[in-house]
């Protein structure tokens, strides 16, 4: 099966009844340094807060060291995730036996999602607004999100295809769409 390239992130390859699209989570080395700069400036601005708590003996100190820290660690862990995505993270469509299967990897490590091709309807393409706040958030580099393509799978709205300029999302949506056509399955 021969592998073609849509952009330097996006590649797929496809044969009769079969369609895989790879997308990769890489971005350009200088973002990926600045990522990991916001990374070990926010594990030393933890690592002060955590050593001022274990200095205090003042329980409403503690107390305000203790919600700050729950903060602290959820974004954190938001920020890691991002950064393990950026350096070895992809996103896997595939289409094969009449399932769709939808996989975000963290090097080796994601779970797989599959969906039925009877029952997805309304797949289209998401189409936010280059002058609004969420497309400038949702399409930067320092977030996962972004997602281009969605569909509505039992009245739940899935999205994928994270952060691929508008002609490859285009070119995707058309090379899931045709393999769903081929399958005999009615998109709405």
């Amino acid at each position: 099966m021969p592998i073609k390239l849509l952009s330097e992130k996006v590649s797929y390859s496809s044969e009769p009844g079969r369609l895989q699209i790879l997308i990769l989570g890489k971005i350009e080395r200088w973002k990926e340094s600045l990522l990991l700069g916001w990374l070990l400036a926010w594990f030393f601005c933890g690592g002060v807060v955590i050593s001022e708590y274990l200095k205090t003996d003042d329980r409403d100190l503690k107390m305000i060291f203790v919600i700050f820290l729950v903060f602290w660690a959820y974004y954190l862990w938001r920020v890691l995730r991002v950064f393990i995505f950026r350096r070895g993270g992809n996103e896997l469509i595939k289409i094969e036996g009449g399932v769709l299967t939808l996989k975000k990897s963290f090097y080796t490590y994601g779970k797989s999602r599959t969906f039925n091709l009877n029952q997805i309807t309304d797949f289209q393409r998401i189409d936010l607004t280059k002058t609004s706040i969420v497309y400038n958030y949702e399409n930067g580099w320092w977030v996962l999100g972004g997602e281009k393509l969605s569909f509505n799978y039992h009245g739940t709205y899935v999205k994928f295809a994270m952060q691929i300029s508008e002609p490859v999302r285009d070119r995707v949506y058309h090379l899931i769409h045709q393999e769903i056509m081929k399958a005999g399955k009615a998109v709405v």
